[in-house]
């Protein structure tokens, strides 16, 4: 799969000669902006099974780590939960929200 400048560029060149072509800057604007639908629509976030194992492993890690902090605060007298629990679930927490989050766009 190609990047999304990648397929920018070749959109823009298959349009090459609509662009020479047009006399009006709305006119270019226009076969730009379509060149850009083009790319974003060829430019499609891969489905493999590494990014949906990664996720499914993320998610049951913040869920044990919940499920671990609420049995020592409700069962254990001393209800210290340790930091090594909080922090991996925070970099669990933060890793599906790094996986999970659109890129930004322009």
């Amino acid at each position: 799969m190609a990047s999304f400048a990648t397929n920018l560029s070749k959109a823009l060149q298959e349009r090459a000669t609509d662009l020479a072509a047009a006399d009006d800057p709305a006119k270019v604007q226009e076969i730009v902006a379509d060149a850009e639908r083009e790319a974003i629509r060829r430019s499609v976030i891969p489905n493999t099974f590494v990014y949906k194992a990664t996720v499914v492993v993320l998610g049951v890690s913040v869920l044990a780590v919940i499920a671990a902090q609420m049995w020592i605060a409700l069962v254990k007298t001393q209800g210290d939960i340790p930091d090594g629990l909080i922090a991996i679930g925070s970099a669990a927490i933060g890793a599906l929200a790094g996986l999970l989050a659109p890129t930004p766009s322009k």
